[in-house]
């Protein structure tokens, strides 16, 4: 059974994804909830995953396809688990438009976070992109396109 993992930064489509994958019948988990803890890194609270969470819901799926989607520093410890790691990426100004939009959840929309934001395109995504298997760009592609794509991998 394949495990498929898809990463990316806010903005990029991976909630649409999952939930479309999930009215389609997958098994998807998207990890931003209930699978992270707050841990203190160097005085800084840094949002991660919980591994024993983490360790049980693969276990919990071991005979059926997972679709599992997250974006944290320590992420790279499961990717041995993993089938595929895929990156979803977007141009940054359709990030943020999309973010600007979006009424499913705030995230990106107060200053301090928009900033966040800004940080990970320029810091984090090139070492998600060194990391990842496939890179699917989302700025052109809709959601049907990018879980055609996914479900190919299955």
């Amino acid at each position: 059974m394949a495990v498929i993992f898809v990463t990316g930064l806010s903005g990029v489509g991976t909630s649409s994804v999952l939930e479309q994958l999930e009215k389609e019948g997958y098994n998807v988990v998207d990890t931003d909830y209930g699978y992270i803890k707050v841990i203190k890194n160097g005085g800084i609270e840094e949002r991660v995953w919980d591994e024993e969470k983490i360790t049980q819901v693969l276990e919990s799926y071991k005979q059926s396809h997972l679709i599992i989607s997250g974006c944290y520093s320590n992420q790279v410890k499961f990717y041995k688990h993993f089938n595929h790691v895929v990156l979803l990426k977007a141009d940054l100004d359709v990030m943020l438009d999309r973010i600007n939009k979006r009424t499913s959840n705030n995230y990106g929309k107060s200053p301090e976070e928009r900033q966040e934001v800004l940080d990970s395109f320029e810091n984090v995504l090139p070492l998600l992109e060194k990391s990842s298997d496939i890179i699917i760009d989302t700025t052109h592609n809709g959601i049907d396109e990018v879980c055609r794509q996914l479900k190919e991998l299955l």
